[in-house]
């Protein structure tokens, strides 16, 4: 039999949200909701979908590898030069590239505990170990635990911050997260590689949020992640995209796989770039579906974590007493697909995906009737 290596033999691999087909063959569905994945319930970019349209009959020509046209737009975006620009299959794949560069077999990787679970599957992957800071009840994160944890561990060459965090919502305010920059930047002369996921940039209102972008160009050892799979609808294209200083992605160009992005992706994603009034559309739905889910929520009496994303965290330990994915898999039988989050550590818990206005009326319909039944 062929070996494998340990790290890969023991390796649990990313579960995503369950598919509406697999769900509506399962329980015999017509009708079945998602919110489940943290997309945009609105659809991709109305530009980007014309974009796509109009070169259809393209596609037996390679992409254009270097992402020309792409990189011009996202630096005019981001306000620097191409060359601070790696792209990526969705910034999971820009994770793997980090950690690829960074780091060798042996060495570690620093997060905070129930943090994205992709940073520790890329890291295993490659038999690269994950140090977690832990977090306190209320799901916040301590920036002197997690400086102490990367301080201790000469072999941290990547710590990993999302803001804000999936699946809990949360995030560093102005002064934690500009302490944490300057903290980390001072150990081993400056020599950790600092990522901030931005996933969630779009959606975040709360005005103690930093912007991480203008921090670029003081902290040489800083990167941030974004991506089109959320807020611009393209998450089956596959486009996300890392932002750092030339040094740091000129050697993560060296592992990047040519043609990574397909021709599809870098043009919706320069199209979707430009769509305002559907990212502000999608973004006021968002605000207005998060306060109704919050309602409904308090009204049943089921706790909840206040979150920056597209999503929210609700726990069941207290009010009905049993786990996440009870309450998941009553829902699924009723048509409504949440996401379970034991994987993360949070087996109580159940991440929400803020849907459509319909969609919404529709799911809290259902997940109070499935409530109520498990409170009997």
């Amino acid at each position: 039999m062929i070996s494998v290596p340990n790290y890969i033999e023991k390796l649990a691999p990313y579960v995503p949200g369950k598919p509406i087909e697999e769900t509506q063959r399962e329980y015999q569905l017509k009708k079945v909701i998602k919110l489940a994945s943290n997309e945009n319930p609105l659809g991709p970019s109305p530009r980007a979908i014309r974009a796509i349209q109009s070169v259809h009959t393209e596609l037996h020509r390679y992409p254009d590898s270097s992402a020309f046209s792409l990189k011009t737009a996202l630096a005019k975006k981001e306000q620097v030069q191409s060359g601070q620009i790696i792209l990526g299959n969705g910034s999971n794949e820009v994770i793997d590239q980090i950690i690829r560069t960074y780091c060798v077999p042996g060495d570690a990787i620093a997060t905070y505990q129930y943090s994205f679970i992709a940073y520790r599957i890329c890291a295993q992957i490659h038999g690269v170990h994950t140090l977690e800071a832990g977090v306190d009840a209320q799901l916040s994160m301590s920036v002197d635990e997690l400086v102490d944890l990367v301080r201790k561990n000469e072999r941290v060459k990547v710590v990993f911050v999302a803001q804000p965090n999936n699946p809990t919502g949360q995030y560093l305010k102005k002064l934690e997260f500009e302490k944490l920059l300057k903290d980390l930047s001072l150990i081993r002369g400056g020599s950790v590689l600092i990522v901030i996921d931005h996933a969630y940039a779009e959606y975040v209102s709360a005005p103690d949020f930093v912007n991480p972008q203008s921090y670029l160009s003081t902290y040489p050892q800083l990167m941030i992640l974004k991506t089109f799979s959320k807020v611009y609808g393209l998450a089956g294209l596959r486009v996300g995209y890392g932002v750092a200083s030339a040094d740091i992605i000129v050697q993560m160009e060296k592992v990047r796989q040519p043609f990574n992005i397909n021709s599809l992706g870098m043009l919706a994603a320069e199209q979707a770039l430009e769509d305002f009034e559907f990212v502000q559309k999608s973004v006021k739905m968002n605000a207005l579906g998060m306060k109704f889910w919050e309602e409904k929520l308090t009204e049943l009496e089921i706790s909840f974590w206040k979150s920056q994303g597209n999503f929210l965290l609700a726990q069941f330990s207290k009010e009905l007493g049993v786990l996440g994915f009870d309450v998941y898999q009553k829902c699924l039988q009723q048509g409504l697909i949440l996401r379970p989050v034991h994987n993360y550590g949070l087996p109580h818990a159940l991440r929400i995906t803020i849907g459509t206005p319909e969609e919404n009326e529709w799911a809290v319909e259902k997940f109070a009737a499935v409530c109520k039944d498990l409170r009997k």
